[in-house]
């Protein structure tokens, strides 16, 4: 079985929990790093960007809360020094000059696929272009568990290719665009491991809540309590 074979088969595995999360989670990304620019009054994109620039082995509320600290303390004139994140430090400098030169493209600074590739994915959705490959799917395409720090140790640009144009290609058999391929593909794989999956659709409506940020989601809809 090749690696496109592996990835329909984590697809086809797909319950209705992580079809439905797939095919919104990069619009809500949109949306919550939208909400966090806005705040400190810095562009969309410049969000993005950043939590791009932060993203690497870091966890989704994590991730969160780090692009708030990082834009506040841009914002407040701090230097990367001075700004406490629970990523790698060479990605809050990165992060710090994409949001203090914010009038530049950070594609000048976002130079590895996975993070170039992130970046574009949340500042438009829509775009059939790009794709996200991190380890967890460069799993499922090998159809082997191994740690996300090994799986990024192994990658190859022509295999990060290699990879996206195979679910470019699904998403063309299913007429969807490929990062809600990779989204779907990204949940299921994760769930079938174990890998602090949740079923809960409502959660991603609370990510900034969840993340102790305390912003309405986009819909407008409160976060319940007990989560």
């Amino acid at each position: 079985m090749d690696g496109m074979d592996n990835l329909r088969r984590v697809l086809w595995q797909a319950n209705q929990s992580d079809i439905q999360t797939g095919l919104v989670s990069w619009w809500k990304y949109k949306q919550l790093t939208r909400e966090i620019a806005w705040k400190y009054d810095f562009p969309p994109h410049i969000g993005a960007a950043v939590f791009s620039a932060l993203s690497p082995n870091n966890d989704y509320h994590g991730n969160l809360r780090d692009t708030d600290t990082l834009l506040c303390g841009v914002r407040l004139g701090k230097i990367p020094a001075d700004i406490s994140v629970s990523t790698y430090d060479n990605n809050k400098i990165k992060a710090w000059q994409i949001a203090h030169y914010c009038t530049d493209d950070p594609l000048d600074r976002l130079v590895f696929p996975k993070t170039r590739n992130f970046y574009l994915n949340i500042k438009d959705p829509s775009d059939p272009l790009p794709v996200t490959v991190d380890g967890h799917v460069y799993n499922a395409w090998r159809n082997q568990r191994i740690s996300l720090k090994g799986a990024a140790m192994r990658f190859k640009p022509a295999q990060y290719d290699e990879i996206a144009e195979a679910i470019r290609q699904i998403g063309a058999e299913y007429r969807m665009i490929p990062n809600q391929v990779q989204g779907v593909i990204w949940h299921t794989w994760r769930r079938l491991h174990g890998i602090k999956h949740t079923n809960q659709l409502e959660l991603w409506d609370c990510g900034a809540i969840s993340a102790r940020l305390g912003y309405q989601n986009f819909t407008g809809a409160a976060c319940s309590t007990a989560l």
